[in-house]
């Protein structure tokens, strides 16, 4: 089933929305939270106008000369439960360490200038970090506009989580930003086999998330699948490898397509287009 179909057809925030989602997502007041509008200092750090800390990491590429602008200028949202390690994954692979003390996220941003392989080119990465509490659900949607892909998070050892992506995540996600890439991230993957995890979900008659179970999800959501563990820095980098090359190959995708004569200037950062996300 296509996404749009799925928007159709499983959830609609239009038509009969439960309480909560009404009192979540009734006309929300609309600010402007373009990048563009950001006050951008030499050293490439970025404060958004949206609430919450921006942070420019230390994870600029050896020879890459931030201050020359980098190539591309790319945004990524990460969605997801409260709690599921949205926050442990973005600071694992922007800040290089694992936070051990858990601390409710409101909302943060993270700018990162990795490199793209393919290219060379450097690209400025911001990671929206969003708060999955639903005291936030009225909040989390100033987060979408002009997104280049959405992370779409649950914990491999929370089964809940996952029936979450699929009864909350997907159908917001799909109905703010119904064009915009998936990629669905389980996280906590070194939990899958210790044991201490394992009898704690059995006393519950759970189990943890299979690989199997995930891509299933995946796919019923048309969104990659990928799987890493923040803690023991499994998989991180790779994820991001691949979220790279999703928003960089859309923008030289774009760029062939663009008739002779009407492409962007050689050197100069590309031009963000504009996203369908969308406001009641």
């Amino acid at each position: 089933m296509s996404r749009m179909a799925y928007q159709q057809d499983r959830y609609s925030y239009n038509q009969d929305p439960s309480p909560s989602t009404a009192d979540s997502y009734d006309k929300p007041t609309r600010k402007n939270t373009r990048r563009d509008q950001s006050a951008r200092s030499s050293e490439g750090t970025v404060s958004t106008m949206m609430s919450g800390n921006t942070q420019s990491t230390g994870r600029e590429s050896a020879g890459t000369n931030v201050t020359e602008g980098p190539a591309y200028s790319k945004k990524i949202v990460v969605v997801g439960d409260g709690g599921c390690g949205k926050t442990c994954l973005l600071i694992s692979y922007s800040q290089g360490y694992f936070p051990e003390k858990y601390v409710p996220t409101v909302f943060e941003n993270y700018i990162t200038y990795p490199i793209h392989k393919k290219s060379g080119k450097a690209v400025e990465l911001a990671l929206w970090d969003t708060a999955g509490q639903e005291e936030y659900d009225r909040l989390r949607p100033l987060s979408y506009p002009e997104t280049d892909l959405l992370f779409v998070c649950f914990a491999i050892d929370c089964p809940n989580s996952l029936e979450n992506v699929m009864d909350k995540w997907y159908p917001e996600v799909l109905h703010f930003c119904p064009y915009t890439p998936l990629v669905l991230v389980g996280l906590k993957s070194d939990l899958r086999t210790k044991r201490t995890c394992i009898d704690l979900l059995k006393t519950q008659g759970l189990t943890p998330v299979t690989q199997e179970q995930g891509a299933a999800v995946a796919q019923k959501m048309g969104a990659r699948y990928m799987e890493c563990s923040s803690k023991e820095m499994r998989g991180v980098d790779e994820i991001f490898e691949q979220a790279i090359e999703i928003v960089v190959s859309g923008d030289r995708r774009n760029a062939a397509q663009t008739p002779q004569g009407g492409g962007e200037t050689a050197g100069m950062v590309v031009k963000k287009k504009k996203r369908n996300c969308r406001f009641l």
